[in-house]
């Protein structure tokens, strides 16, 4: 299943060999118009994304979408790359390759694609240019390798500025959006308003400078324990992200935390208490009032109740259901437990060894599974019933016996309308008869 990331600079087959959950668009070119409808609107959208450690492909040439207001489970056993993922699209990693878009916007973009093309595309013309006697057509061709060269380092040059500027661009378009906001009222306000106006005007300035796009993409960690500051009260530890943007009122502060407090079940008594006085089901719910307060439109949730105990787990998903539907909110769920986020997900990505190798909507990656993979962890679900338990049959899955990719090399090809697998054209055929 080797694939590299090469595929970013070229455009992508589309139909039956499109990308994973819609085309896929050729690096460093600006993005389609989405869908008018507010359902239809792509909040996040991943191209072609690589995440490399050295020699390690954690993540390699991986594409999908998600629309606004959905929830996408991304699954797979430990280690297959889904964390770093979602890693990688809230930038707590540079990318290696691949771009990341969210509200049409870039904010994350790799150069290795591009810097690989430079040097194939030095090869490639090195062998012609030898193979040619004639000294015109060997300008010719050499004209040709700096037009492709001269192409790829400002495909870099953007990927670079886009990678550092994104944020402060954001900050820029938000502060001219105040200034259009109180240029009128200031310049109409009478005098007894216009000190209480310029005080608010400032304020607001102030968080417009301080605010990044980022920060609209909050994470809920896998653990509670570790991703809470001991040294910090719940009130500090919920409210360092609004102080971080600039917020000064300390009343605003007390009232924000108040509220998410209550919103995920806790008491307003708790916000003066340290994290080891709770439980993990507790810590969790404060991890994710650290996340809510923030306002933000997406949320990562990676692997939220796996370090939970399962009666607690049900309570935890189902707060970030009310939650998403009461504040509109998109998800991406990472999980390893296939029942948890079939109840959850609208649709769901399965990763295999840092690729996608299947996506497609809830019920019908269970109904139509179709790549080995994602039969194998299906058949690995338990189920409260003895007598089913007793005759269950674990499909074990051997990719070397599975799958012959030394001639026809796999990819992502839809099989139907919103269903995914990384296959080649036997496999794709092999497929299509199954559903049939």
């Amino acid at each position: 299943m080797d694939n590299n990331c090469n595929s970013s600079n070229r455009q992508e087959e589309q139909t039956s060999q499109g990308g994973a959950g819609a085309p896929a668009y050729a690096a460093g070119q600006p993005t389609p118009e989405t869908a008018t409808t507010e359902e239809d609107q792509v909040l996040l959208r991943v191209e072609h994304l690589c995440q490399y450690f050295g020699s390690t492909k954690a993540v390699d040439d991986v594409s999908f979408d998600i629309k606004k207001g959905e929830v996408f489970g991304l699954v797979g056993e430990s280690g297959c790359g889904k964390t770093t993922t979602g890693r990688s699209i809230i930038k707590l990693y540079d990318i290696t390759s691949g771009n990341i878009y969210f509200k049409g916007i870039r904010i994350g973009a790799g150069t290795k694609s591009y810097k690989d093309e430079i040097r194939r595309a030095r090869a490639e013309y090195k062998e012609k240019i030898q193979t040619v006697t004639d000294p015109a057509e060997q300008e010719k061709l050499r004209a040709e390798l700096r037009r492709t060269v001269a192409e790829q380092r400002a495909q870099i040059k953007a990927a670079r500025y886009d990678q550092k500027n994104c944020d402060k661009e954001y900050a820029q378009e938000q502060q001219q959006k105040v200034q259009e906001k109180y240029a009128p009222l200031l310049a109409n306000a009478p005098e007894s308003q216009r000190a209480t106006l310029q005080a608010a005007y400032k304020d607001e300035m102030r968080k417009a400078r301080k605010t990044r796009l980022v920060t609209k993409i909050q994470m809920i960690f896998q653990d509670p324990s570790a991703s809470l500051d001991p040294r910090m009260t719940v009130r500090e530890i919920i409210s360092e992200g609004l102080i971080i943007q600039g917020e000064r009122n300390r009343q605003v502060l007390d009232g924000a935390v108040y509220e998410m407090l209550e919103k995920v079940g806790l008491v307003r008594e708790h916000a003066s208490r340290y994290q080891h006085e709770f439980s993990g089901g507790q810590r969790q719910r404060i991890g994710i009032a650290r996340a809510v307060v923030m306002r933000p439109e997406m949320i990562i949730a990676d692997e939220p109740v796996s370090a939970l105990d399962v009666s607690i787990q049900a309570q935890v998903i189902n707060l970030l259901n009310d939650l998403r539907k009461e504040l509109g909110l998109t998800i991406l769920f990472i999980a390893h437990d296939l029942s948890v986020v079939k109840y959850f997900s609208d649709r769901i990505g399965v990763m295999y060894f840092g690729k996608m190798v299947e996506l497609a909507p809830s019920d019908e990656l269970f109904l139509n599974p179709l790549h080995p993979y994602t039969r194998s962890l299906l058949s690995a679900i338990p189920l409260p019933d003895p007598e089913y338990e007793k005759n269950r049959k674990r499909i074990e899955y051997k990719p070397l016996a599975e799958h012959d990719y030394s001639v026809d090399k796999p990819s992502m090809r839809e099989i139907k309308p919103g269903h995914f697998v990384h296959c080649n054209q036997a496999e794709f055929e092999k497929y299509q008869a199954i559903l049939k």
